[in-house]
């Protein structure tokens, strides 16, 4: 539990109140075998960085700010501070005030690349040991974490040693030695205060060299490490590893990149991230082989994220293009030796009399495959012809032998292939005079065959026009309306209703493509009431359809700022080389999908200034953010946002 106590710090005066979350710290205050690490930052990502890259044995305790660190500071001791620039105004005037009263603590800074031409000066000033670039990389934080226990064991240590010689340097009675001492102290304490007070009232006047007391011995400091340097090692044993580009943050693509974070011109980095992209496409190049097309696809395109500029790419977008049109001419091939087989499938089982039965071993059905095949294959259109007048005939014969209920199935069979002929027409009225019976046929109900015949006619006539559910009065669905009220057993009432509906069907998903939903809507809801006993499957599949369009639509319609939303990883956009060269600066302006799962997906350039110099750099970068998901409703959905990134001459130093 954090304890609020309160401190006055020396020599300022000042009681400041202060809160430590110590929970940490207590956990491993037996096990530590280095000096306790103090972070300063609201950033709950950092912190817990901070506390996976600690070296074993080492406690992490955290506060949000300096307002809130106990004044257990005096007690817990830290060798090592985390300052994260956000949760203060003023880092160098803290971190002046911590050390005045800790001289052994070692201040590692943590901010935004906004921030690092500062925090380079107060390294190279010695005010603080090194400073990281947030988002923190685990490899980059581990290297100075163990670096500034080290520097802290070393200034311990030294430290010791002063206070080793003075109590034993000398009698109390060599006042040369003492006022010697006492002189070089004052000094320092001057120069101390003289730069001080420069310091805290801004005097931008020439640096003053501070006076320092000479002793007979000399204090050897560490070398501090290069993060460069670091970065690019880590690189090179993850990518010996064989961590090309996963885990992400600890992969060796992960480490160039941010390698080139901070030095945008390193040429080791920039080899680095094309011998990834170089492994990448070796699994391009076997999946090529293995003739898996798709898997070659996806590693070549993220070798094109990872270096777009790679000089093998081209070879592989030809091979790709090669591939793709042998596999055409191969299932092409495929197809026509299929569809021929199934014409003579059809041919034989016609001459067996198999034209509508058995199921799945008739001619109707084998026909029906190659039609589905090869839609435009004119042996195929031939076959069908044939077999409809052969069905034409059978049913006739069959009426003849007044098996009327066989005749309708050889009559519907006609139908579902297509078949409009003035033959099938005939027979169809000599079917229905058989079941009317004698004289009656020729009385009302040939009179209602009749109506019925040309109510049908008309249907199809307005189907061909295309005026499926326009104009009112004049239009397919309501002349089949009439149809089934007038002549419910007719013939073609099932036919009809079955190509109504198709049609409806298919002009509902076109006018769902051009983006006009309502009209899609009407038109695939008419599609329902004319044949949803028929073709009720597909129907329900293009509702759905429907529906996720919309969604779609109001998804892409509905565009939030980025600043909107909560980013948990950002990867700055890597300088392109040429522009840097030619000193051109620019803008792109992004949209992009976040998806429930917190990735970034389908970014796309809204305008750019100038023009495709930049683009494929801001899009790269934005590809790798993370965002905490937009949850709806309670649930995680996704949300379109928009960004623009800047590429100015502060970048490019």
């Amino acid at each position: 539990m954090a304890n609020p106590q309160q401190t006055r710090l020396q020599g300022g005066g000042e009681v400041v109140n202060l809160e430590i979350d110590d929970t940490q710290g207590a956990q491993h205050a037996d096990e530590g075998h280095h000096a306790p690490i103090l972070v300063l930052s609201r950033d709950a990502n950092l912190v817990e960085t901070v506390k996976k890259a600690a070296p074993r044995g080492s406690s992490v305790t955290a506060a949000p700010d300096l307002d809130h660190a106990a004044e257990r500071l005096s007690s817990l001791k830290p060798g090592v501070l985390v300052v994260d620039t956000a949760c203060t105004t003023d880092v160098a005037g803290m971190v002046a005030q911590l050390t005045q009263h800790f001289p052994e603590l070692v201040v590692v800074v943590a901010g935004k690349r906004d921030d690092s031409a500062n925090l380079m000066q107060l390294t190279a000033a010695g005010r603080i040991f090194r400073f990281l670039l947030t988002p923190l990389s685990h490899g980059q934080t581990r290297l100075a974490l163990e670096a500034a226990l080290k520097q802290h064991l070393d200034l311990t240590a030294q430290g010791q040693r002063l206070s080793s010689d003075a109590s034993s340097g000398g009698s109390g009675k060599n006042y040369v030695v003492t006022y010697g001492a006492l002189a070089a102290g004052l000094v320092l304490v001057i120069g101390g205060i003289w730069l001080g007070v420069s310091y805290f009232t801004g005097d931008s006047g020439e640096p003053v060299q501070t006076p320092v007391a000479s002793t007979t011995s000399t204090i050897d400091l560490p070398e501090k490490p290069d993060p460069v340097k670091a970065e690019l090692a880590l690189a090179k044993e993850a990518f010996d590893q064989g961590r090309y580009i996963e885990p992400a943050n600890e992969s060796a693509l992960d480490f160039y990149r941010s390698a080139l974070t901070l030095d945008p011109n390193n040429q080791e980095a920039l080899a680095g991230i094309r011998a990834v992209a170089d492994k990448v496409l070796e699994g391009a190049e076997a999946a090529l082989l293995a003739e898996r097309i798709e898997e070659a696809i996806v590693s070549i395109e993220r070798a094109r994220d990872i270096d777009p500029e790679h000089p093998r790419l081209a070879f592989f977008d030809t091979q790709i293009a090669r591939e793709r049109e042998r596999l055409k001419l191969t299932q092409a091939q495929e197809i026509g030796n299929r569809v021929n087989a199934l014409l003579s499938q059809a041919s034989a089982r016609v001459q067996a009399g198999r034209l509508i039965a058995p199921a799945n071993a008739n001619a109707r059905d084998a026909l029906l495959e190659a039609r589905r095949l090869d839609p435009t294959n004119p042996a195929v259109a031939q076959a069908i012809r044939e077999l409809s007048t052969a069905l034409t005939d059978e049913a006739r014969t069959l009426i003849e032998a007044n098996r009327l209920d066989e005749a309708q199935t050889y009559i519907t069979a006609a139908r579902q292939l297509g078949s409009a002929g003035a033959a099938l027409t005939q027979v169809e009225r000599a079917l229905a005079e058989a079941r009317s019976g004698g004289a009656t046929r020729r009385s009302t109900p040939a009179a209602s065959v009749s109506a019925g015949d040309a109510l049908a006619n008309t249907v199809r006539q307005q189907i061909n026009d295309g005026k499926l559910i326009d104009p009112p009065g004049d239009n397919a669905r309501e002349t089949l309306a009439k149809l089934r009220t007038a002549a419910p057993a007719h013939p073609e009432l099932e036919e009809l209703s079955r190509t109504l509906a198709a049609r409806l069907l298919n002009a509902g998903r076109q006018a769902m493509s051009a983006k006009a939903f309502d009209r899609s809507a009407q038109l695939i809801t008419a599609s329902r009431e004319v044949g949803a006993a028929y073709i009720g499957a597909e129907i329900t599949k293009a509702e759905q359809e429907l529906a996720a369009a919309r969604e779609e639509q109001a998804l892409l319609s509905n565009v939030v700022s980025a600043s909107t939303l909560k980013r948990i990883r950002m990867v700055p956009p890597t300088y392109p080389p040429d522009a840097l060269r030619k000193g051109i600066e620019g803008w792109v302006e992004l949209v992009f999908t976040v998806l429930p799962n917190g990735t970034v997906d389908d970014v796309q350039v809204r305008n750019a200034s100038p023009a495709d110099v930049f683009d494929d750099a801001a899009i790269r970068a934005v590809r790798q953010w993370r965002f905490e998901p937009v949850v709806r409703d309670g649930k995680p959905v996704p949300q379109r946002a928009m960004v623009r990134l800047r590429f100015t001459e502060g970048q490019r130093q």
